[in-house]
């Protein structure tokens, strides 16, 4: 009775033992990296990573894992891998090594090892329905779900865009940097992340997120220094940020840099970035020149006058003196265009709304009125001689005016007042 119990007991311990190892086996996964590194792991077991006669079966994973969607004959893989090399029977090479790289990821614990390579027709395919993960194939699924929700929820395809970029640590299979047949692969995958780097930064400066925009600059950068475009948005970050001589440190530096390793100077857009990083760190200065060509202008128009923003902080601040000295009321209109949900609005529409609205302003307001385009998305006014409450009664106007002659939807104009004098 009591061996009964004794057997019992030790077989019950075999069959719970037999089903955690098989639990254990489920729940492994074969983990692939490709994009910047090459390595292999199931659990803690790492695959691949002995030279010698283990290299070749290495670079067989490499080739069969890269061309996962379509089986290949013995003699393509052959001649794609060794082309210096000569094989009398090439079937029969690839069968041997396809079943020692089996027997690899089979003493590595991988889950299903013997089903990893399937066999059609003579030619030798990655098992899609092996349980694994593909660093490359998780970087282009985000990618593409980003991709497709950037019109829709502009936020979350901008977290989806970081998620994927955050596996992206450089060129694919770079161990395999003179092998031909990695080629295609490889450029497929840097131009993915070229268009996925440029469509986040252009959601992230569309909702003014600076500050992500700098820190993804500075990560696209580490893996290629060379390329204009991100200096580009870096430069653009850094101004937004009103950090001027950080951005004309980093322009010196990289025009230098790129000059001397490709022998090319700055192009047009890099110039003009340079003279905009020039005029925020002058001093704004009024051109009596211009101011009188201004003032002729003034002569033949009767609208609202139209300037930019310097010229407009001069303006207000003569118009404060002259209230202070007069007494009599100034105010400060701003007039902002948003999304229904107080998020910047794309690009493209954002722009054409801030046309129609600057022709309505011009055709709205008093000949005495100074209107100029702050920024992007908004208009500041400069209403002199009137109260906060004849101020907000000609934004009330203008705001009605757009609404009934703005041709998209989607946009929202929002206005405040601000009294430059009195002080309230």
């Amino acid at each position: 009775f009591i061996k009964m119990i004794v057997f019992g007991f030790m077989g019950s311990v075999m069959i719970f033992n037999q089903h955690n190892i098989e639990a254990e086996s489920k729940n492994k996964k074969l983990e692939i990296y490709t994009l910047g590194r090459f390595q292999v792991r199931c659990g803690d077991q790492t695959l691949f990573a002995e030279s010698g006669r283990s290299q070749k079966i290495g670079e067989l994973f490499m080739y069969l894992i890269s061309h996962r969607e379509k089986p290949t004959s013995p003699e393509v893989i052959l001649e794609a891998l060794w082309p210096e090399q000569e094989y009398s029977n090439p079937k029969n090479a690839i069968k041997i090594m396809i079943h020692r790289l089996k027997q690899k990821m089979e003493t590595k614990g991988v889950p299903q090892a013997r089903d990893a390579i399937n066999c059609s027709y003579g030619c030798y395919g990655w098992n899609n329905d092996l349980p694994y993960w593909l660093d490359a194939e998780a970087f282009e699924v985000l990618s593409q779900e980003a991709k497709a929700l950037a019109e829709t929820d502009p936020l979350l395809a901008a977290d989806k865009y970081r998620k994927a970029l955050a596996l992206y640590r450089g060129d694919y299979l770079p161990e395999c940097l003179y092998s031909d047949w990695v080629l295609p692969v490889r450029h497929y995958y840097r131009s993915l992340f070229v268009r996925s780097v440029s469509d986040l930064l252009t959601l992230q400066k569309e909702h003014r997120l600076f500050s992500q925009m700098l820190e993804d600059c500075e990560k696209a950068l580490f893996i290629d220094r060379f390329d204009e475009g991100l200096h580009l948005r870096y430069l653009e970050a850094l101004l937004a940020k009103g950090k001027t001589s950080r951005a004309r440190a980093h322009y010196e530096h990289i025009t230098s840099l790129i000059y001397q390793e490709l022998g090319v100077k700055p192009s047009q857009p890099m110039r003009q970035i340079y003279r905009d990083i020039k005029t925020q760190e002058e001093k704004p200065e009024l051109d009596f020149n211009d101011l009188k060509e201004m003032i002729k202008e003034r002569d033949k128009t009767q609208s609202a006058m139209l300037c930019d923003p310097q010229t407009f902080r001069f303006l207000c601040n003569l118009e404060k003196r002259r209230a202070e000295r007069e007494d009599h009321p100034v105010h400060l209109g701003l007039l902002t265009l948003t999304s229904p949900d107080f998020q910047l609005p794309a690009s493209s529409k954002l722009q054409q709304s801030m046309e129609q609205l600057q022709q309505i302003l011009l055709a709205s307001l008093r000949r005495g009125d100074v209107v100029t385009p702050w920024n992007d998305s908004q208009f500041t006014l400069l209403l002199p001689g009137l109260n906060r409450e004849q101020a907000e009664s000609v934004l009330q106007r203008v705001r009605g005016n757009f609404n009934h002659k703005c041709s998209i939807q989607e946009i929202v104009l929002r206005s405040s007042t601000h009294p430059v004098f009195p002080w309230e």
